[in-house]
């Protein structure tokens, strides 16, 4: 008898145990097909479930938490597909009141944070667009919608919905302000894929923050010379240097060349150069961009995309991106954009 117990005892734990990570994903979608499919962010199937009058039921383990997409189908046929945050618990995907292709996706910490955010997010994005809406009214929407972020991600330290925000504004924050912030999610979140991914490029960007020395970047221009960014910095005609991410189908990009232009035009004979770096792969796109808005500086490429080492040692996440680099060889600026550039060198090299 005590034996039995024994046995019952521990069968009750392995089963505690293994339930502990169980995620269930359940729904109901009018005019949705026959199967639904699961996938992780790389398109991979997870799972997969048949529909019966609209509602499937899908069920697993989910040791890590991860974005998934739902989709009822796996080509164009489609006529649904939700974002979920697979985590414990079960999930509910249900038809939206307000969009016949959005879904909304609750039942657990992380899903409902995000189906919160997104709805307020939503009705500042609506309000921001409406014609009526005064440049006044506009400005606050914008600091409502940051300071929305900052603090659903406040909220949500302890779940995957916080690291997604954190990743979202990683763009503007330092490395020490990212190693900052992710000291400040729960020790569970910090061990999560979500979040030393996150720490990684902290750490690299450690190393191209403002007052760090710059990394020598070396690649082909339109000629095929290899052209180093160290032979431009110690250049004595150049006092700054800006090294420039961009690539010809990046609309932000194409956006800040009028500003480049004149920033050039004015400062270059004053000491002003800029570096290129495209994240191009096809040629023809990249020296069409050059050579239609007579962009008259330096560009190289290795025509790889994202995929170079310069991408790597800067830990650029998203173009465009650059870094202002003195005649010492020190980055004293970064992701200068629009008249903030114009500014800056004015004010360097006035």
């Amino acid at each position: 008898m005590k034996n039995i117990l024994i046995f019952a005892a521990c069968a009750a734990l392995l089963s505690g145990c293994g339930s502990k990570n169980r995620y269930v994903v359940e729904g109901k979608i009018e005019g949705s097909n026959d199967m639904v499919y699961l996938f992780d962010q790389q398109e991979n199937i997870l799972d997969s479930a048949a529909v019966k009058e609209g509602a499937f039921r899908l069920k697993g383990e989910a040791n890590e938490p991860q974005i998934a997409i739902l989709r009822d189908g796996r080509d164009e046929s489609v006529t649904f597909a939700a974002m979920l945050l697979l985590e414990p618990g079960t999930i509910t995907v249900s038809d939206d009141a307000e969009s016949s292709f959005r879904k909304r996706v609750t039942g657990t910490p992380a899903n409902d944070a995000s189906t919160l955010y997104t709805d307020a997010a939503n009705k500042l994005i609506i309000e921001f667009r409406d014609s009526s809406t005064t440049e006044e009214r506009r400005a606050a929407i914008e600091k409502e919608y940051q300071e929305l972020s900052r603090r659903s991600m406040d909220e949500n330290r302890n779940n995957i919905f916080g690291a997604l925000l954190l990743a979202d504004q990683s763009y503007e924050l330092s490395g020490q302000e990212m190693l900052d912030e992710i000291a400040k999610f729960s020790p569970e979140m910090q061990q999560s894929k979500a979040l030393t991914d996150l720490k990684t490029q902290a750490e690299a960007k450690l190393k191209s923050d403002v007052g760090q020395p710059f990394i020598d970047v070396t690649a082909p221009d339109a000629e095929g010379n290899e052209i180093s960014l160290k032979s431009v910095v110690e250049n004595p005609d150049n006092k700054y240097v800006l090294l420039d991410f961009w690539a010809s189908w990046c609309g932000p990009c194409m956006g800040e060349v009028p500003v480049l232009k004149k920033t050039y035009d004015e400062f270059h004979k004053k000491g002003f150069e800029i570096f290129g770096v495209s994240f191009d792969s096809v040629r023809d796109s990249w020296l069409g961009a050059i050579d239609n808005n007579q962009m008259n500086w330096i560009h190289v490429s290795p025509l790889t995309g994202f995929e170079n080492q310069a991408a790597k040692d800067y830990a650029v996440q998203g173009i465009p991106s650059n870094f202002l680099i003195d005649h010492q060889g020190k980055i004293v600026a970064k992701n200068l954009r629009g008249e903030a550039l114009y500014e800056k060198i004015a004010e360097l090299l006035k």
